[in-house]
């Protein structure tokens, strides 16, 4: 049969089919612009030029949002909440403070730690004639002490983690479960651990075990770790007030922090944690760049854990639940309170540290000395709404990292030399304590 078609059909058909076709370019248009737009406010394309890494320029005016209406802060305590990425983090700090020729309240010797896991006291650090400015390696939070030897106007920032994560973390870190005598055969060494948890704790934590290294005997690493680290009095060292079976007291010790500290950042949440610490400290993108470092890959890492084992680590580990809960959620006040464009610099910060994660670790591959192609000079990153153009070295990217703790080596000689004198006098000192971190 025949299939006809009136003309007045045929019309409406047609009618129907522009405006149909109209309505989806205009969508299309409408999302192609959206997307230039957004990008205007992120990041440029780059390519590779006879001077490095450079972008294409763009005739667009930015208006300028980075540290306009504040200063700059340049004292500051952070406080590492083991395997937090606090090596990460150090970094960034070490390098704020060498750049700016700040003094750092820097370990004994070639130690690591403000003697961790022991209360800080003023005989764990190098003397300095110009005061300090920044504390940012392992130590306890030790109010007293830290507030007698920082500025007025110090700025307290921490960083924790949620707790099951972090043990896993600490358990390849420090090999807990080797040196608890776990057999090398189980599938979940964690799961392992818990299961037992009485015998292998006591196994690790006794006193003829020199496997532990540095850690001192009786000390747990996988109990309240982040709440030891935070000060919260836990039992440890022997003798000292335990509040770990006391909510309300746990609770008061916790909004007592929350007074304290201006920011304690989510590792989970590490972008947005960067760009409250820079908005808090008045820095600049450029400031809080990174090199991921001290990151592991094992294979319990992603493997599933029975819901018992970790309810037990919820019962065991009460007060790090307890902090990680409450800063959680104070954290998500501090970003809904930073205003709408807070995700616009977020994403502008996420496409710049690749960049300049990607540009560096080339840099890494040819090594620390060497000639480097002509391209690889340097890379420019535009100017945008959060930041003015600026460029990364490859010397930039030899301060950024790969290893934070050179650095580190590198301000302790600075200071050994500089401050020869009253280390001098220092040492003359005896040192009788009992309680001697030795990392």
């Amino acid at each position: 049969m025949a299939v006809t078609f009136s003309s007045r059909r045929v019309r409406i058909c047609l009618a129907t089919l522009t405006t149909m076709t109209s309505f989806y370019v205009i969508i299309v248009l409408y999302m192609v612009s959206y997307n230039f737009l957004q990008n205007e406010n992120i990041m440029a394309t780059y390519f590779v030029g006879r001077g490095g890494y450079q972008s294409h320029r763009r005739a667009t005016q930015y208006r300028i949002q980075h540290n306009s209406n504040c200063t700059q802060k340049k004292n500051f305590v952070f406080i590492k909440g083991m395997k937090c990425a606090t090596s990460t983090l150090l970094g960034v700090f070490y390098r704020f403070g060498y750049t700016r020729n700040l003094s750092f309240v820097s370990p004994l010797k070639q130690n690591l730690w403000l003697n961790w896991p022991y209360p800080m006291t003023l005989r764990d650090f190098r003397p300095s004639s110009r005061g300090y400015n920044i504390l940012t390696d392992h130590s306890i939070y030790t109010e007293n002490v830290m507030r007698s030897i920082m500025p007025e106007d110090t700025v307290y920032i921490s960083i924790i983690r949620e707790p099951f994560s972090q043990l896993k973390s600490l358990f390849q870190y420090f090999q807990i479960a080797a040196k608890a005598g776990v057999p090398k055969d189980v599938d979940n060494p964690v799961v392992e651990y818990f299961t037992h948890l009485k015998k292998y704790e006591s196994a690790y934590k006794a006193p003829g075990n020199k496997e532990r290294g540095c850690i001192p005997e009786g000390f747990s690493l996988t109990k309240n770790l982040m709440s030891h680290c935070h000060g919260m009095p836990l039992g440890f060292p022997p003798g000292a007030k335990d509040i770990s079976n006391d909510t309300e007291a746990i609770q008061s010790y916790i909004k007592h922090l929350d007074s304290k500290f201006s920011l304690i950042m989510i590792r989970e949440y590490f972008y947005e944690s960067l760009i409250l610490l820079r908005r808090l400290m008045c820095w600049t993108l450029k400031d809080i760049l990174f090199i991921n470092y001290n990151i592991a890959k094992y294979a319990f890492k992603t493997a599933p854990v029975p819901e018992n084992i970790l309810d037990l680590h919820k019962q065991w580990s009460n007060a790090d639940y307890m902090l990680y809960n409450y800063f959680n959620t104070t954290f998500w006040k501090h970003v809904s309170n930073q205003g709408p464009e807070f995700v616009s610099e977020l994403e502008t910060f996420k496409n710049m540290e690749r960049l300049v994660q990607d540009y560096c670790t080339k840099i890494y591959t040819y090594g620390k000395g060497h000639s480097y192609p002509v391209n690889m000079s340097k890379i420019v990153l535009d100017e945008t709404k959060w930041n003015v153009q600026f460029s990364i070295s490859s010397e930039d990217c030899w301060v950024l990292g790969p290893n934070p703790y050179d650095l580190l080596h590198v301000v302790q000689r600075d200071n050994d030399v500089k401050e020869a004198h009253l280390l001098a006098e220092q040492n003359k000192i005896p040192d009788n304590r009992t309680m001697k971190g030795g990392c």
